[in-house]
């Protein structure tokens, strides 16, 4: 219980101690050694819950195997935005776009976001879990419109907005489930969810179909599915690179988290055809709507954005189709994605702080102009449409073969459809801006040597993401083969 109390501290703490600074540096160190400490902290705390749940507060908190795997997903993603913002946000000070104020309100609210995360994953109580995903709201709000221009400003509104009406959705489905708890219960409902799967068989099923659609709309939207999608290209093109790597890679795996809980309550009392058909048709419907957006891009951070609508609906067709392949390839799928796609945003970040703007036809020759950065961009943009052998085709060809197991061809089909035009619009977009004749004028010889130091750390996150893409294409470790299962065996109710 110490560790898990002291895991969400510590970003509480780093953001106050940022905040308080007044000094670029030290506010830097503080950023990386409050994410060190974070990760250190975390393998204790994921290690120990592996063997069985922790719980603590009156039950209200808990770490199982599947939170403690997506805890880990934001840890990991936490640690390398962190890493990375250094050589972003030093950037733009250096550039004179942001004072030391704004460095002090940058940090203290990425970490604040990061605890709101936190508090998300481990809460067992699900009216917390929806305060946690509210918050986080309207933290990282305040980061997609940090850069205060007309667009970015206009962005956080519709993100706020759009994603706080949608979650009263979310709301009325949990007065619904308490609803249904305290007919089981006798007038004393619960908001546990370990106590709610217990006396779900007995819940009244037309009562729980209704929450889940509610809970569907609620978390799917802040998730990203389609057609509810609406906030995210404009966040996600419009906030500073490392919170729209944050956005993606981390934030829509918790509001997963929550409609994977829901419908393990939804198994449990419909049986899992109900909730797998729902997920499946947002799934499809995800992809397709992607898919046709995809090609009329001429913004790279905006097609990046609906990338990963694509790809949370991948993750929702792995879940809704079921059985041990489908949860296991979507949960594998939620920790390729939160590698790859970061990695994307970090990339093409570098790219649009070199030509200086995020239109695909102004960008030209960025193999010539950024050699390494512009090579790994290439790679991560052909894995994430799953081409092999990079870790998202693995878990993309599992969801395929759970769809052939459980003769569902249809899905099946359409999958391989939606999959082919997206990878056509990357190759293409991504080919157009790394190839050719350099539409920039080279940098003078001292310009080149600060830019050098200044990016050692950032391109250093960047390799590292790379080989880890690379390596899990080929090979998945042990202990992540055996929390994964431990992961499948609580959503399959083994």
């Amino acid at each position: 219980m110490s560790g898990i109390l002291l895991l969400l501290f510590i970003p509480i703490i780093t953001a106050i101690l940022c905040y308080s600074s007044y000094n670029r540096r030290e506010i830097e160190y503080i950023n990386l050694i409050g994410a060190a400490i974070m990760a250190i902290v975390s393998i204790f705390v994921i290690s120990a819950s592996l063997s069985a749940p922790i719980f603590f507060f009156l039950g209200m908190f808990f770490i199982d195997a599947l939170s403690a795997y997506i805890l880990s997903i934001v840890i990991i993603v936490s640690v390398a935005v962190a890493i990375y913002s250094v050589n972003y946000m030093g950037r733009e000070f250096e550039n004179r776009l942001i004072n030391v104020k704004e460095i002090r309100h940058f940090y203290a609210l990425l970490h604040l976001f990061i605890f709101t995360m936190l508090l998300a994953v481990v809460s067992n109580n699900i009216a917390i879990f929806w305060m946690a995903i509210e918050s986080t709201t309207i933290v990282s709000s305040l980061l997609v419109g940090f850069d205060k221009d007309k667009a970015s400003v206009e962005a956080s509104w519709k993100y706020i907005i759009l994603c706080t009406v949608s979650l009263i959705f979310g709301l009325l489905g949990i007065f619904i489930i308490y609803y249904a708890s305290s007919t089981v219960l006798v007038g004393d409902g619960t908001l546990n969810w370990t106590e709610l799967r217990e006396i779900a068989h007995d819940m009244p099923p037309e009562t729980l179909k209704l929450a889940f659609l509610f809970i569907l709309v609620g978390y799917g939207a802040k998730a990203g599915f389609a057609p509810i999608h609406n906030w995210l290209p404009d966040a996600y093109s419009q906030a500073p690179t490392p919170v729209s790597a944050l956005l993606t890679g981390a934030l829509s795996k918790c509001a997963f988290l929550g409609i994977i809980r829901f419908a393990i309550l939804g198994n449990e009392c419909l049986g899992v055809s109900y909730c797998g058909n729902l997920l499946m048709l947002f799934g499809l419907v995800s992809m397709g709507v992607a898919s046709a957006f995809i090609l009329v891009q001429h913004n790279f951070k905006r097609l990046l954005a609906y990338s990963s609508i694509e790809h949370i609906g991948i993750m929702a067709i792995g879940m809704g189709i079921g059985g041990f392949w489908g949860i296991y390839g979507s949960l594998l799928h939620m920790l390729n994605h939160a590698i790859v796609k970061p990695l994307l945003f970090f990339t093409v970040g570098e790219v649009k702080s070199k030509y200086h703007t995020t239109l695909i036809d102004k960008v030209k020759g960025a193999m010539f102009v950024l050699p390494v950065t512009s090579t790994i961009m290439l790679l991560a943009a052909l894995a994430i449409t799953g081409t092999p052998p990079f870790s998202i085709f693995l878990s993309e060809f599992t969801i395929l073969k759970a769809a052939v197991d459980a003769g569902n061809w249809v899905t099946f089909s359409l999958f391989i459809i939606f999959a082919a035009i997206i990878f056509a619009g990357f190759l293409r977009n991504f080919g157009s801006m790394v190839f050719g004749k350099p539409n920039i004028d080279h940098d003078g010889q001292e310009k080149k040597e600060i830019v050098k130091k200044r990016n050692k750390m950032g391109l250093g996150i960047i390799v590292v993401m790379a080989v880890i893409m690379l390596v899990l294409g080929l090979h998945i470790p042990g202990f992540l083969d055996e929390i994964l299962k431990s992961s499948v065996k609580i959503i399959a109710g083994e």
